[in-house]
């Protein structure tokens, strides 16, 4: 089973604490996975990409690729974004991973140990994905239990420092696997919730490598903050797949600041069959010079 962490940033400082919980999150998947692929999307051009600002204990299996302002521009045109548009950059990542199961997750997570990725993935078949309630931890807290030394140390002894959430703390739906027949039994505008199935769905969503083709990945369309990660889950569901939340193994998320304005927010309405083309994350512009891969 080979396994890859597709994760996202840009180095401006989000939340406040941005390159510390990066330093944590980016060294447990480096522990945890074969293949972690790194996407910087619009780093200003005077500062470092986040991989190259902060201290990471074994770079074998990082790909880092860098998309700067300059190429941002030419990709997203004068469509309304963010900054740090998460669709485009997940897509970019996913595009290129090569494992066998790939986890879309945050750099403001730490990964769960390698054996227990493995125990929890070992059913995992296409047209499924998996979804992992997240447990919310203060940077100073880890900092004061763990300092910074011991990645091996903190993935095994945060849950006996911090504990586990129960399931039913992070619901949103009573269910915990959805299917296209648990969700059209209900009324549409319950959707939403329901295809979420836990709140926050979205810090460690998992699938094959199939799967994610077959959705064409993260809508490209919504190029704000909020809902993108319940919209892949409805793409699944709606193909006549399967969502599963669990609470095993125990993922731990670094508190942050949000901005949760309506302008920064896509809006909740659902597409259940996908409307990216062939080439999502395949942008011509990678075909350009500037393009910075495998750091």
């Amino acid at each position: 089973m080979r396994l890859t962490a597709v994760c996202c940033g840009r180095n401006d400082n989000y939340g406040g604490h941005f390159l510390e919980s990066a330093q944590y999150s980016l060294n447990s998947f480096l522990q945890s996975f074969d293949e972690v692929i790194y996407v910087d999307w619009n780093t200003d051009d005077d500062k470092p990409v986040v991989t190259d600002a902060i201290e990471l204990k074994n770079r074998d299996k990082l790909r880092t690729i860098e998309i700067r302002p300059a190429m941002v521009k030419k990709i997203m045109g004068d469509k309304p974004a963010q900054l740090m548009c998460e669709v485009m950059a997940r897509n970019v990542g996913i595009r290129r991973a090569t494992g066998d199961i790939i986890v879309d997750t945050n750099c403001d997570v730490i990964a769960p140990p390698r054996e227990q990725l493995e125990l929890a993935f070992k059913d995992l078949k296409d047209d499924m994905m998996i979804t992992i309630a997240k447990q919310d931890v203060e940077l100073g807290d880890i900092q004061k239990n763990f300092g910074t030394d011991n990645v091996s140390k903190i993935q095994n002894l945060m849950p006996v420092v911090f504990g586990l959430w129960p399931i039913h703390k992070r619901l949103m739906s009573p269910f915990l696997r959805v299917t296209k027949d648990i969700l059209e039994s209900y009324p549409v505008e319950a959707h939403q919730s329901i295809a979420s199935v836990i709140c926050a769905c979205g810090d460690f969503q998992a699938a094959t490598r199939a799967t994610w083709h077959n959705i064409r990945g993260f809508e490209e369309s919504q190029c704000k903050r909020m809902f993108i990660d319940t919209q892949v889950q409805y793409k699944v569901i709606m193909g006549g797949g399967v969502v599963i939340a669990t609470n095993f193994p125990p993922v731990y998320h670094i508190e942050h600041g949000r901005d949760n304005s309506p302008s920064v927010r896509n809006s909740e309405d659902l597409v259940a069959k996908t409307t990216n083309t062939d080439d999502w994350g395949l942008s011509k512009v990678f075909k350009e010079d500037g393009f910075v891969y495998n750091k």
